[in-house]
């Protein structure tokens, strides 16, 4: 399943870049620091899942 796990990060990873722009917007360092964090901790725990598959 590496493809769908691939699909899967491209999405979470388009989504965090939208938020974190969002953020950055803001100007709202906290925030876009936490999202930072958590949108790579997806992507990670995502690509893990995959490959332990």
């Amino acid at each position: 399943m590496p493809a769908a796990s691939f699909l899967v990060c491209s999405l979470i990873f388009i989504e965090y870049k939208n938020r974190f722009s969002q953020f950055k917007e803001k100007k709202d360092k906290f925030l876009s620091i936490l999202t930072s964090l958590a949108g790579t901790a997806l992507v990670l725990a995502a690509i893990w899942l995959g490959w332990t598959k």
